[in-house]
Formats: C-alpha cells, structure tokens, sequence
C-alpha cells in the first residue's frame, strides 16, 4: 500500500462523516500540514482509471455522433431581410408610380400614414397570436406545424399552433442597416422558405387591409358627423376631409406594395442548422467522463468507510 492511500483514506472518512459540523471540518483539513496534496489524493482513483475514464468518453463521443448523424431529424431555417420604406421614400415612389395622375397631395397622405418604428410594429404583428394562428389555417399548415397530435378542443390547437409557430420563427431588428431578419426552422428545407413568404405575403395583406379598414371607418365617422352639422363653412372642411380619406382608401391597395421592400428573398441554405453532429459528440463525451468519475469517486468513498466500519464492529463483538 503507497503513503498516500491511508492519508486519502483518512480524508474520505473525515469528510463524509455524517455528525462533523462543516466549519469544523474545514477547520480541521486546513490546519493539517499536508492539506496541499488533499487534491491529488482524491484524484487518485480518477488517475487509476484514467483508460477507463477514455474509454467511456470515446465510447459515448461515438455513439453521440452515430446518432445525431443518423437518427435525429435534420432542421433547416430559412431566412429573409426586409426592409421598412420611411414615408419619404414611399411618397417619392407612389408619385414616380402615378406620376400622369392628378393627385394633389399624394406625398402628405402618404407620408402620414408611417412612424418612425415601422420596424418594431411589423415584428409585433408578425409574432402576434392572431396573425400566426390565421396563417397556419389560411395556408393549411396545421400537419407541418403539429403532425399527428390531437387536442381537446379548438382552443387548446390554437394556442399549440402559436407556441410551434413562436419557437419556430425569429425576427431581428438591425439598427445599423434599418432593416428587418426574418427566419424560420422547418424540418423540410422547400418548407421553411415557402412558408416564411407566406408570412411576408401575409404581412403586406395585413398592412393593406388595416389601411382600408381604417379609412373606411374614418369615412363613415365623417359622414355620421356631417349630418348633425348645419354650418356651411365646417361641413365644406368635412368634406375635403372624406375626400382625403376616400382617396387615402383608393390608394391603400397600392401603399401596402410600397410599406417595405425585400433586400433578400426567402432562402436556405443545404446544411441544416440542427443537429450540431459534432457539438453534440464533445459535449456527450465530457458529459460521460464527468458522470463516470463521479461515480468511482463514490465507490471509492463508500469502500473506505465500509473498511472503517467493519473493524468497529469487530471490535466491539470481541467485548
């Protein structure tokens, strides 16, 4: 037996002595002289076993590898860039669009319909529940999204529908390029692009169909105003106002095409973006090695206080 097999021994059962205090142990091990080679003595066994150890963790790299290479389903993502028009640049490009038409204050109504923070209001729609939940029934994407899963009640799809969709879509917003990344993770790479130009078809529908909602409803809101007036002079200014609404609702099917432009359509790439074969093999293999030492390192503590015990019970059979 090596000297440093009792002082280890000596170690162990100091420390896994279930009635010491903590701060008396600690006390204790740092006022002993050879304190400094507690380390290597309780990696001893760890030194032992070292082929063992390698063995373990190759053996669980290979396997980790084997089955994220073969078994586990291949994930591609799609990505997009989109940028927001600023009401200057739509303006310039509806007069470039309609530039015989007489259209008086074009820019304005144009101009007016857009803010500064374009981009975070088209991220908000874009992972909005509604917005989601209306896409995957429109486009029929319930099978792709959640194949073979049942639900109690249309509710409860719905809202599995918008969790798979929300994990499924990432949108980032660049402050430098003022622009907007879409992307999407489907496990069929023809999916994940089509479906990430639904939601930038559908996300120029919205616009448009907001634009003429709310110009409609700015209409009838006038028209309902204009029949309790009897001042001349205030229901002329009422009407120039139905009037720019009603053109503001005539050109909401073309200001909707103009609202962003896309720097980058749907695309992805051949290599899927999950599983990381490799990552996932060191990862499992540093996990196997940890857990293996864990485990002789207790087996070693367990049969030194076995060894312990057993000559406290001879002795105490002797008397």
């Amino acid at each position: 037996m090596s000297d440093s097999e009792p002082r280890f021994r000596a170690r162990v059962t100091a420390r896994i002595a279930p009635l010491s205090p903590a701060n008396e142990a600690a006390a204790r091990l740092l006022a002993e002289p050879g304190y400094g080679d507690d380390l290597r003595d309780y990696l001893a066994p760890l030194y032992r076993a070292w082929q063992l150890l390698a063995i373990v963790a190759v053996v669980a790299m290979l396997a980790a590898y084997a089955f994220s290479k073969f078994e586990l389903p291949r994930w591609y993502q799609a990505s997009a860039i989109i940028k927001p028009m600023t009401p200057q640049q739509t303006a310039g490009r509806l007069q470039g669009l309609l530039s015989g038409a007489n259209l008086g204050t074009l820019g304005e109504l144009v101009g007016s319909q857009y803010n500064s923070d374009a981009a975070q209001e088209y991220i908000t729609i874009l992972t909005s529940f509604n917005f989601l939940t209306a896409l995957v029934e429109r486009h029929h994407l319930e099978d792709a999204i959640l194949p073979a899963q049942t639900f109690p009640d249309a509710d409860a799809r719905k809202w599995a529908v918008y969790r798979a969709m929300l994990q499924r879509i990432r949108c980032d917003y660049s402050v430098k390029n003022s622009s907007i990344t879409l992307s999407f993770t489907d496990p069929s790479r023809e999916r994940a692009p089509r479906i990430l130009t639904y939601e930038i078809d559908d996300l120029r529908e919205r616009l448009r169909s907001r634009e003429v909602h709310n110009a409609a409803d700015a209409v009838a809101s006038l028209n309902q105003r204009l029949k309790a007036i009897s001042d001349t002079l205030l229901a002329r200014e009422i009407y120039e106002l139905i009037a720019a609404q009603v053109q503001r609702q005539q050109l909401a099917e073309i200001e909707a095409d103009f609202a962003f432009t896309v720097l980058q359509p749907p695309v992805a790439p051949d290599l899927p973006v999950w599983p990381k074969s490799t990552i996932n093999a060191v990862a499992c293999g540093l996990l196997a090695m940890v857990l293996a030492s864990a485990c002789l390192l207790m087996i070693e503590a367990w049969r030194e206080s076995r060894r312990r015990v057993e000559p406290a019970s001879s002795r105490r059979t002797v008397f």
